[in-house]
Parts: structure tokens; sequence; C-alpha cells
């Protein structure tokens, strides 16, 4: 299911995105100074956190160069500045920024974990991570020495949550965005596993002169000795981040994973989050969608929406807690007004969803109207409300015919009802001609230990539709739930 669901690639979202629109349409009494951090979700103007921002006068960067929107991609992680609507929900950026986590050479792919390591960072991969042309999500399109840009989020332990993998330009220079964990007399500094030289380096940005352990910097170069993992840098500056210019009092919306968590010392059930690097704080007044304050947790992905004190802590007004997406639907589109099946399970989408076209088509500015009636699509979410058997969509991709006629991928949990058959959700599983199996390899099982060990587990399932029905090739118990 990894190979033929997820490796069909990343998935756009449905939601009415339309054209540029122009500032003109701002309500200048509603409009609030904002910075935004997080992962693009679709174009037509760029939709970063649930907001659509008009880039029609902003500067946009990748990497420190001035680009075009075509340049920029869905799930690239972006900063970005303007003016937000507070009344209408719509923003006008004056600047986007990418800066890509890492840039550099495989040095080790593993297949089980889902895991790379490029110049001493390692790269978790999962059910949220976009990909280039060429690259499936079960990382077999690619080898170790290739050159890859990743796009993430920081997560635990330095571990970065990739949400973009694409192929590197021959002309890229090598590059890491990290915090450094300590500074050596020799001017170096480690990045994780990555120690940087930055002894012949143009250093800008720090307020003292040069780097100190916490900072969040930005380290480029042509040289790296593998042997060593050593990055000779000719250029670390400081990073920017969503609080640089805000003052007191500014809006600041930032996507992230909680690496730490602790009650706050105002008690009251508040609590201190460490996200994305930066301390977040909620108070009685939070509103937490998705979920409730005691779902907090290290590793949970969450947007945080609120406003800076004096210390720059974002002291929360929303947090939405992100959702695994647990399920997965690869089939035909049935397309009825702007309501969308597959599989005869029914789809949503919010302000959230990604969107991304890989059909032939290759449409930019990918939208619900472009979605048509027997299109393949791909649909990555969650059950919305649970129990309902609609899915929510995270991410929604286009993707060229199959070969094969019919060809179908579910994923979800499992349902028993009378073997060889079962259910995902509404659809109908007839598993008997399918190969079972258990694992990321896929270890065989017989029917029996296949229906037995099922239960309560989440499911892969390769087959051809007809109908609501999928006659199964293959059915895999999965167990990674978080991929």
């Amino acid at each position: 299911m990894k190979t033929t669901l997820v490796a069909a690639g990343t998935l756009a979202v449905l939601v009415a995105c339309g054209g540029g629109g122009s500032s003109s349409s701002m309500s200048q009494t509603g409009a609030q100074s904002v910075a935004t951090w997080g992962t693009i979700t679709a174009f037509g103007s760029v939709y970063v956190n649930g907001v659509r921002y008009d880039v029609s006068r902003a500067t946009l960067k990748k990497n420190d160069n001035v680009v075009v929107q075509t340049g920029l991609a869905v799930g690239e992680v972006a900063l970005v500045r303007g003016r937000e609507d507070t009344q209408t929900g719509q923003g006008e950026a004056d600047s986007v920024d990418v800066e890509d986590s890492v840039v550099g050479p495989i040095k080790t792919i593993d297949l089980v974990k889902n895991q790379l390591i490029v110049l001493g960072q390692t790269i978790s991969v999962t059910a949220d991570t976009s990909f280039g042309s060429g690259i499936t999500a079960d990382l077999k399109g690619l080898m170790t020495n290739d050159t890859i840009e990743v796009s993430g989020l920081p997560g635990t332990d330095g571990v970065i949550m990739a949400t973009r993998i694409s192929r590197a330009e021959s002309t890229e220079p090598l590059q890491v965005l990290g915090t450094v964990a300590s500074v050596g007399a020799m001017n170096t500094l480690m990045i994780n596993a990555l120690t940087v030289d930055f002894s012949a380096a143009n250093v800008s940005g720090f307020a003292s002169g040069k780097p100190a352990p916490g900072d969040l910097v930005i380290a480029r170069g042509t040289v790296f000795m593998d042997t060593t993992t050593t990055l000779t840098a000719t250029a670390l500056r400081l990073a920017d981040t969503d609080r640089d210019e805000q003052a007191a009092g500014g809006l600041v919306e930032e996507e992230g994973v909680i690496t730490s968590v602790s009650p706050a010392a105002s008690g009251m059930g508040n609590w201190d989050l460490v996200v994305a690097g930066a301390k977040v704080t909620t108070t009685a007044s939070t509103v937490f969608k998705g979920g409730v304050a005691t779902d907090l947790a290290v590793n949970v992905r969450v947007e945080v929406r609120g406003t800076l004190d004096a210390s720059k802590v974002l002291v929360a007004d929303v947090v939405e807690i992100e959702h695994i997406a647990v399920i997965g639907l690869l089939g035909t589109a049935s397309v009825t007004g702007t309501a969308l099946t597959v599989l005869g399970v029914p789809i949503t989408v919010d302000a959230n969803t990604r969107f991304e076209d890989l059909s032939m088509a290759q449409v930019a500015m990918f939208t619900l109207t472009d979605v048509k009636d027997g299109d393949t699509v791909l649909v990555r979410g969650y059950e919305s409300p649970a129990g309902s058997g609609t899915v929510l969509a995270r991410r929604l991709e286009r993707l060229p015919p199959p070969t094969v006629a019919g060809l179908a991928g579910v994923r979800g949990p499992f349902t028993p009802t009378t073997a060889p058959q079962f259910k995902i959700l509404s659809i109908n599983i007839d598993a008997t001609s399918a190969t079972f199996g258990k694992g990321e390899e896929g270890a065989t099982l017989s029917s029996a230990d296949f229906f037995t060990q099922a239960v309560g587990q989440i499911v892969d399932v390769v087959g051809i539709a007809t109908g609501t029905t999928v006659m199964a090739k293959v059915a895999l118990i999965d167990t990674e739930e978080d991929r």
C-alpha cells in the first residue's frame, strides 16, 4: 500500500481557492500586522496556516534567492510577513521566504524507519511529506549520494519532520538550517551531528558578531567531508523567524511539532510549550480545535495563533491539534457539483487541506474546480466527525490515470464482517483472492492469521474497484500508523 498509495505521490487538497485578489479588497479597519510560519498548502496566491495571502506585491525568496511564484512548491515551509484582515481571514504578504532545512547528498536511507540522513541531519518521512518529480513516498526512487533539498519542521532529538523532499539542482550550494548545539574554539559549531567550519565564512546577523548555542542559523557551503561530517561554510547567518520583527502584541501564526510541554507557572490548567523551537503558552481563554488541552504532548503537530508578550512568548488564542492521516484512498473521483466522493466515501476539506496536481495537466494553482468526474485522485486524511464515514482530507493529489483499469488503494481501520470479506469505512473489501501480509516488509500471513490479527489495526489494501467494493490483490496489516 505504501508503494501504491503513498508512493502515488502527495496530495493537494480541495479548498475553494480563487485567484490572486488585491489588497484593495482588505478591510483597512480590520487589517493587522502578521507574521506566520508554516507549510504552503496551495496556490492561487499562497496559502499558509489556512490563510490566503495575496502575493501580487510581495517579494518571494527561496534560500535567499528571489524567485517567482512557480519557484515555490506545495509542502515547503514558508515565513510570511504582511497583514491579515481579522474580519475576513484574508491576508496580504509583503514577503514570503522559504529556507530549506537541508540541501545535500544522502548518506543513508532506512526504508524500515522511513528516514534519511543528509549532512548529519536525520530526516523523517511521514504521510505529510510531499515529493518532487521522480521521488516516491517509499523512497525507492532515491539512492545514496543523490543530492536532495528538504523542507520540514523541527521535531524531538533534532529529527526533521519532512514536509517536502525534492531533487536539488546541481548548482545549489549545500545548506543546513538548524539550532546551534555548541560552538568550538576554532570557529566551528555543531548542528546535530554536523560540524560547521565557519572560519572562512561570511558571518552575519549575530549581535555579538558570532553564533552562540541556541541560535537558529543557516549555514551554506560547497565542500562537505563525509568522513568527518564537516561542512566548510562560505556563509553563516542568523535565521529569520516569525517573531523577529513583531513587537509585543503582534499577531503570530505558526505550525510545528511540540518538543516540550509542561504545566504553566500560572496553573489553572494552562500549559507552556515549545513549538518549532520557540515558546508558547496557553491561557484560560485559549480555544482548542481538533482536540483538548490534555491532547498536548511531545511530537504532536499543532498550529498556534496568538500574540507576542514582552518576552516574545506566543500567548495562544487558538491551538489547532493536527490529526494523523490514517485514512488513504486511491481511486476515481466522483464529482457532483462541489461534492466529491472516492470509492463511495464522502470527502470534505478545510483551509488546511494541501493541494497538488501530479497529473499530466500539472495545474500549478490547483483547486476544487479543477477536479473532474473520473479523475484519479489520492486522498490522505482522517474520519471527521468520528464515526461519520466522512473523510476530512489533509492532502489531495490528482494523479495520472493508472495503467491497470480500476486500480484502487484503501488504507484505514479494519472492520470485520464475514471472512474473506471485511470493511474499511463504508468500502467493502473482498479478499477471496488476496495475498496477506504484515508490517513494513510485508511478512506473509495466512488468511486465518490475517483476519485474527487485523482486528483493531490499520490495514492497507490494493486491488480493483467495482463500485464501492474493492477486490483485494494485497491486504497488509500496517504496523506504522503515523505514516
